[in-house]
């Protein structure tokens, strides 16, 4: 009997063979992970203290939609390494049941491809992350006056989380490449 994530996983579509990269793709998910657990508990907390006290948490709102951007890109990686992406993968089971090996190679090159366009992503975007470092007063969060948040450790964490996911497309790719199960 097999495991129902395993006979639901395309051929070839997770990991990225073992390495360095496991344990940091694997410590971002799960920094994202208590990131998740936090944000539960101050929408909590809103809410208690807007029941109870009539006294709501400033900034909740801006904090929440600031997490749900950094969770995602914290957890980018690992979801392309467990084999979760969202991607059609009819065309590489038709292949899969002709010749292993090809499906492998159109695995790699959709590996290469996503790394490719990922680390342009992160080219454009990495001077739009400089900008708010240098001036955080000029790029922020909320409303002036009641609550703001800078925006450069957002972009931060979607940096790192970008290129964690474009090092995790290239080790699947070699993976796949090398004729190894990834």
């Amino acid at each position: 009997m097999s495991d129902v994530n395993e006979t639901s996983r395309a051929p070839g579509g997770r990991g990225g063979g073992d390495g360095p990269l496991g344990p940091v793709v694997a410590g971002l998910n799960a920094l994202g992970s208590v990131w998740i657990i936090a944000i539960m508990l101050l929408i909590c907390a809103d809410i208690a203290m807007r029941t109870l006290f009539n006294a709501p948490i400033a900034g909740v709102a801006e904090m929440v939609a600031f997490s749900i951007v950094g969770i995602v890109f914290l957890q980018l990686a690992h979801t392309l390494r467990s084999g979760a992406l969202t991607r059609s993968d009819l065309l590489i089971m038709v292949v899969m049941k002709r010749s292993p090996r090809a499906a492998q190679i159109l695995l790699a090159v959709f590996n290469i491809i996503g790394a490719v366009l990922l680390a342009l992503t992160f080219w454009y975007f990495f001077p739009v992350l400089s900008k708010a470092w240098v001036q955080p007063e000029r790029n922020f969060m909320g409303n002036p006056g009641f609550f703001v948040i800078p925006t450069w450790p957002l972009y931060g964490l979607m940096a790192i989380g970008m290129a964690a996911t474009v090092l995790q497309y290239l080790a699947s790719a070699w993976a796949n490449l090398a004729g190894r199960q990834p």
